[in-house]
C-alpha cells in the first residue's frame, strides 16, 4: 500500500514538474547570437550566461535541452539593433544555430510588444543569415519578418510572418500555415508542401504555394490531402503572382504548383491578382495553377484566377506575352475544376485575362485524363473569359477532358480548340464522317443546330449530331451575343442539357427544349460529350434565336418598363423561377446581367 502510494506521489510530483516546465518562459534580450551556455546540456536554468544577456541561439539550446513545452519571446532594446540601414524597425538577429528539436512557441509577437510597432509594414524580428527550423512538430511560430522558416514533424502553426519570409515544410503532417483570424495569415514571401500530408495554408497573402511530393525524382510517394484555402472567405489566401525574368527577358513562373499530388484540394482563392482582385499582381507569372508530374483526386473550386501574364523584356523578348491562368500537364487524372472565374477582376469583368485560360499539353504521348472542366449542376461551371487567344486549347493526345456547363466568352479566338495529331492544328475541326479522326479529345464532332427558338417557356432546337453510331451523348446548349469570325460560338450563358443517341449510321437527331431563356437577338451555339469517354467537342456553328416571347417582359404587355423592372427585382428576391433566366437554378449576377443585356435590347 505504501509502495503503491510512493509511487502514485512520485508520478504526481513528476506530472507537476512537467507542468511548471512548459509554463516556462525564456525571454531573447539580445540581436547578437553569441552563445555562452553548453549547447549539449544548458538548460533555462544556465541562462544567462556570463555575458548576462539571452541570444535568440541561447534560448534555443535551453529550451531543446529543457523537458516540456517552452515558450521563447523577445525583448531586445533598440539600441542593440543591427542592420537599420538594411532592414529599419526591426531586431535583425544574425546567424547561430536555430534548431528546435523539442517542442516550443517562438512568439516574434512579444517584441512588438516590448518596443511598439516600429515597422509599420510587418513583423519586428527578423533572422538574417540562418534559417529557423522546427525539427519536433507540436510547435507553433509567430511573427517573424524576412526569414526562412522550416518545419518537420506534426502540428506545427506557423503565423503573423511577414517580408520575404520563406515557409517550408518537409516530412510534416497536420500543420497549420496561416489562419483564420486577424493577424494570423502570414503576408509576403512563398510556402512550399514539400513530401507532406493533411497540411492546410489559409488566410495567407504569399507570392507562390507548392505542394510537392516527387516520386519520380527521389521515389518518396506523393503529397497527400494537403488544402490550400477553404469555402469561408476568412480562409482564402491571395495568392499574388510569382514569376522572374531570365536573363533573355522571358517571363516564367507558377504561382500555385502541383507536382506529384494526392487529393489536394485549391479553393476559394485569390490567385494571380492583387489583393483587391483589380490588376495583376506580377508581369513575369506565366502560369496560376500549374499541374506537373503526377496529380490525381485534385479538386480546383471557387478561385479567382486572373492577372497571369507574362511580359518579356529586354532586346529577345520584349513585349512577348505569356501565359496560361490553368496549366495542364503531367500525368494522372481525377481532376475537377469547377465553380472558378478565369480572367475577371474583382467586379467580374473579363480584363484580366492570360493568352490562355486552359491550356492542357500532352506530355510524352501519356498525358492526363478523366479532367472535367465545370458541370451541369448549379455552382459548377466556370468563367473563363477575356484571354486573348483560346478560352480552353487541348493539345493531342488528351483524352476524356470534359467540359460542361461554363460561361466561355469575350476570349479573341476559339472559345475550345482541340488539336489534332497534324502540324497545324489551330482553329475549327470539321466534322467527319461516324468521328473516325484522332486527336485531343478524339475530336468528337459537335452538333449541328438547324434552328432555335426562345420564349419564357425555354429554348427549343432542331438539328443532328453526326458522330460514331450506335453511341450516347450529353448535348449543352449556350446563348452569346455574337458568334466569333469563325462563325462558331463560344457560349456566355448555359441554357440547359439533353442527351441522344446516335443510330448505327452515326446520327442522333435533335428536337429538344431546355429551360434557358436566350436573350434578344444572342445566338445558339452547342456542344457534344460522349457518355462513355468523356471527350467534349468544341463548341458548334451558331445560330440565331428567334420568335417566342421576350424573357424579360413579365407581364406580356409588349413594353419594357419599369413594371418590368420591379417585377425582376421582386421575384429574384423571392427566387421565382421565372426570373431564373438561365435556368440554373442559381439566382445570381449571371441573372441580373442577363436581364440588363435583355432588358437594353428591347423585345423582338
Amino acid at each position: 500500500m505504501k509502495k503503491s502510494l510512493s509511487i502514485h506521489l512520485a508520478a504526481g510530483l513528476v506530472a507537476s514538474a512537467a507542468g511548471l516546465a512548459s509554463a516556462q518562459t525564456v525571454t531573447v534580450t539580445t540581436a547578437s547570437n553569441a552563445v555562452d551556455i553548453d549547447f549539449f546540456t544548458g538548460v533555462i536554468s544556465d541562462l544567462p550566461g556570463p555575458d548576462g544577456l539571452v541570444s535568440f541561439a541561447e534560448a534555443m539550446i535551453a529550451t531543446n535541452n529543457t523537458p516540456g513545452h517552452q515558450t521563447i519571446e523577445f525583448a531586445i532594446p533598440q539600441a542593440d539593433w543591427p542592420m537599420q540601414w538594411l532592414w529599419p524597425g526591426r531586431a535583425v538577429i544574425q546567424g547561430g544555430n536555430l534548431r528546435a528539436f523539442d517542442e516550443v512557441t517562438i512568439d516574434g509577437s512579444s517584441q512588438t510588444a516590448f518596443t511598439g510597432d516600429t515597422n509599420p509594414d510587418g513583423a519586428e524580428v527578423a533572422v538574417f543569415g540562418a534559417e529557423i527550423y522546427l525539427n519536433a512538430g507540436h510547435s507553433t511560430l509567430i511573427g517573424f519578418d524576412n526569414t526562412s522558416i522550416n518545419a518537420s514533424g506534426p502540428d506545427n502553426v506557423i503565423q503573423g510572418c511577414t517580408g520575404t519570409t520563406n515557409i517550408s515544410l518537409f516530412d510534416a503532417t497536420n500543420n497549420l500555415i496561416g489562419g483564420t483570424e486577424p493577424g494570423q495569415g502570414n503576408k509576403g514571401g512563398t510556402i512550399k508542401v514539400d513530401r507532406s500530408n493533411n497540411n492546410i495554408v489559409v488566410g495567407n497573402t504569399v507570392q507562390r504555394v507548392r505542394i510537392q511530393g516527387f516520386v519520380s525524382d527521389f521515389g518518396t510517394g506523393p503529397a497527400i490531402d494537403n488544402r490550400v484555402g477553404g469555402p469561408t472567405t476568412a480562409e482564402r489566401n491571395f495568392i499574388t503572382g510569382y514569376g522572374t525574368h531570365s536573363g533573355e527577358g522571358y517571363p516564367g513562373g507558377t504561382t500555385v504548383e502541383l507536382f506529384d499530388s494526392e487529393g489536394t484540394i485549391v479553393e476559394n482563392n485569390w490567385i494571380g491578382t492583387t489583393p483587391d482582385g483589380m490588376s495583376s499582381g506580377s508581369d513575369a507569372s506565366t502560369q496560376g495553377i500549374g499541374f506537373y508530374g503526377v496529380n490525381t483526386g485534385t479538386i480546383i473550386r471557387n478561385n479567382r484566377i486572373a492577372g497571369i501574364l507574362g511580359i518579356g523584356i529586354g532586346p529577345h523578348a520584349q513585349g512577348l506575352l505569356f501565359g496560361q491562368a490553368i496549366y495542364l500537364n503531367g500525368t494522372g487524372g481525377d481532376i475537377t475544376i469547377t465553380g472558378n472565374t478565369i480572367g475577371l477582376n474583382a467586379n467580374d469583368e473579363p480584363v484580366l485575362g492570360s493568352v490562355f485560360g486552359v491550356y492542357g499539353e500532352n506530355y510524352l504521348n501519356n498525358p492526363l485524363t478523366n479532367v472535367t472542366i465545370g458541370g451541369i449542376s448549379p455552382g459548377d461551371g466556370n468563367v473563363i473569359a477575356g484571354h486573348l487567344l483560346y478560352g480552353i486549347i487541348l493539345e493531342s493526345p488528351m483524352q476524356g477532358i470534359e467540359i460542361s456547363g461554363n460561361s466561355i466568352y469575350g476570349n479573341n479566338d476559339l472559345g475550345i480548340d482541340l488539336g489534332n495529331n497534324g502540324v497545324t492544328w489551330f482553329g475549327v475541326t470539321p466534322n467527319d464522317p461516324l468521328d473516325a479522326d484522332a486527336g485531343a479529345n478524339g475530336l468528337q464532332n459537335y452538333p449541328v443546330i438547324d434552328t432555335a427558338t426562345t420564349s419564357l417557356g425555354g429554348t427549343h432546337v432542331t438539328g443532328q449530331l453526326p458522330s460514331a453510331p450506335n453511341s450516347a451523348y450529353r448535348v449543352e446548349l449556350f446563348a452569346s451575343p455574337a458568334c466569333d469570325e469563325s462563325g462558331h460560338g463560344e457560349g456566355e450563358l448555359f441554357l440547359g442539357h439533353f442527351f441522344v443517341a446516335t443510330d448505327p449510321l452515326g446520327v442522333a437527331p435533335i428536337d429538344d427544349t431546355v429551360a434557358g431563356v436566350v436573350p434578344t437577338d444572342w445566338v445558339v451555339t452547342a456542344t457534344a460529350t460522349d457518355i462513355a469517354t468523356g471527350n467534349t467537342s468544341e463548341f458548334s456553328a451558331c445560330v440565331v434565336a428567334t420568335g417566342g416571347s421576350c424573357p424579360v417582359d413579365f407581364n406580356g404587355d409588349g413594353v419594357l418598363d419599369l413594371t418590368d423592372i420591379g417585377a425582376f427585382i421582386t421575384g429574384f428576391s423571392s427566387h421565382d423561377p421565372a426570373v431564373d433566366l438561365n435556368g440554373d437554378g442559381v439566382f445570381d449576377l449571371a441573372d441580373v446581367q442577363l436581364f440588363i443585356a435583355s432588358f437594353t435590347a428591347g423585345c423582338p
